[in-house]
């Protein structure tokens, strides 16, 4: 069985790139029937914390990524102990007393004479008994993984095809730290080895680590999986994605109202296509699932435009989430705005009318206050703006014509303005800039008809009362 996994650090929000993996490792899972695992790598005591882990979850969550299986790295110190057992009497690991300064020496003279550091392996001829003496005299240590010497270790990678890196690129490396917390390298083959894990899919700056992992699965005796690299994602200036490129965690996103499916379908396309419809760019997440292989994703680095995210969230708000779904997602960036949305059915005919106008849900916020909010400041020049035109007229008569009649469609909006426009012998910009400003406090906005229409009357009498109020 296809069993993949997703192991987020919680030394901060969940990244772009890190969801991007998160989603093939998922959709490859799903697409083979498997089981997709979420487990937190918190290993990294000083940076790792409780509540980004609870943003990187409610972020899955967010995207629509469900997990089989949960697990948590701190839970399972006792596990790694066991197995550090098992390497260290079977001769794969040895202490190391070396302190931090004589490695720094090494190092500086590794940088003198122009060559890349390795551990020079000086602790690795200490005899059971001096290393037993050194432990017992309260020495601190730390334990490496004893690198065979000269090997080339050649895998198949799923996205980039064979790599072979020697050995001696890297050398003994620290297993577990001097505090007792294991490292990276080892714990992560001890929990993909026993939760199982058929293929690991990662990002591509993980194949440094490839052959030291490989090597300790071989040294416990464990299946060594499949990997899949997965190319970094660029901004658009083709320097790796930062900060500096704008908002690249998901939180971001998601607190800005993007749509989750859109930003879920948006990562898909960051190195993957569909094999019979390369050009296709909208799909759901079923879609996804049915037609994702590994074998599809480029190994070129892909490129992230904000731009295409942000029209293929309005392309979800416009097209594809029904109207109720819109109208329930919107409505918490309303509230925290203070809008009087208690009339959902009213909520729902400003959506049928204005969802095109917008492509996230915190656009919608700026877009529907004429819709929601009476009490608002008309500029002075807008205000100078009416009384140079016939506004009292305009406004006067508006009322009357209301009072007669609510049109309720934007066909009866337009009506009422002719028939004013006729009566008064003004232009009709006369008209529309009037209503404009007074119902809305600007001159540009949303369909000004469409306002009228489906504005509660009281509403309409009050904002345009308060501007007679101040024009005579």
């Amino acid at each position: 069985m296809v069993r993949t996994r997703f192991a987020p650090s919680p030394t901060g929000f969940l990244h772009l790139g890190n969801a991007r993996t998160a989603i093939f490792s998922y959709l490859f899972a799903r697409h083979h029937g498997g089981k997709f695992i979420l487990r937190v790598e918190d290993t990294d005591r000083e940076r790792s914390r409780l509540e980004y882990e609870e943003e990187i979850l409610k972020d899955l969550r967010w995207l629509g990524i469900e997990w089989d299986e949960f697990y948590r790295q701190s839970d399972r110190f006792e596990i790694y102990r066991s197995y550090v057992e098992k390497l260290l009497q079977e001769g794969h690991a040895y202490p190391c007393f070396c302190t931090q300064e004589e490695l720094q020496r090494e190092r500086e003279e590794a940088q003198k004479r122009g060559v890349a550091y390795r551990y020079s392996g000086r602790c690795r001829a200490l005899s059971p008994q001096e290393a037993r003496k050194m432990m017992e005299g309260g020495k601190s240590y730390t334990v490496r993984f004893k690198v065979p010497d000269g090997r080339n270790v050649v895998f198949e990678d799923l996205v980039k095809g064979y790599i072979s890196i020697n050995v001696d690129d890297f050398g003994d490396f620290v297993i577990v730290r001097s505090d007792g917390s294991p490292t990276y390298n080892f714990v992560v083959v001890i929990d993909d080895a026993l939760m199982e894990i058929s293929h690991v899919v990662r990002g591509e700056d993980h194949i440094p680590n490839t052959p030291k992992q490989i090597l300790i699965y071989e040294a416990l005796g464990f299946e060594v999986p499949k990997f899949a690299h997965l190319p970094v994602i660029l901004g658009e200036d083709r320097s790796k994605l930062s900060k500096r490129h704008g908002g690249v965690s998901v939180k971001a996103y998601r607190e800005e109202g993007y749509v989750s499916e859109a930003l879920f379908n948006y990562l898909c396309l960051l190195g993957w296509s569909a094999p019979d419809d390369p050009d296709r760019e909208i799909f759901s997440k079923e879609e996804l699932i049915e037609l994702f292989e590994l074998k599809d994703v480029n190994s070129s680095p892909a490129v992230f435009n904000r731009d295409k995210l942000r029209w293929m969230s309005g392309v979800y708000i416009r097209e594809v989430l029904p109207l109720e779904e819109v109208a329930s997602r919107v409505l918490p960036f309303l509230k925290d705005a203070g809008y009087d949305v208690g009339d959902t059915e009213y909520l729902k005919r400003v959506l049928e009318h204005t969802r095109d106008s917008f492509d996230t849900f915190s656009e919608a916020v700026d877009r529907l206050r004429p819709f929601f909010v009476d009490e608002f400041e008309i500029p002075q020049e807008l205000m100078g703006l009416l009384e140079d035109m016939r506004s009292l007229e305009v406004l006067n008569l508006f009322l009357e014509k209301l009072k007669e009649s609510k049109p309720s469609s934007v066909e009866e909006v337009k009506r009422l303005a002719r028939t004013i426009q006729k009566e008064l012998k003004v232009k009709p910009k006369e008209v529309w800039h009037t209503l404009r400003i007074a119902l809305t406090g600007a001159l540009e906005g949303v369909g000004i008809d469409i306002l009228i229409a489906l504005l509660p009357q009281e509403s309409i009498e009050f904002r345009i009362k308060r501007v007679l109020d101040r024009v005579s």
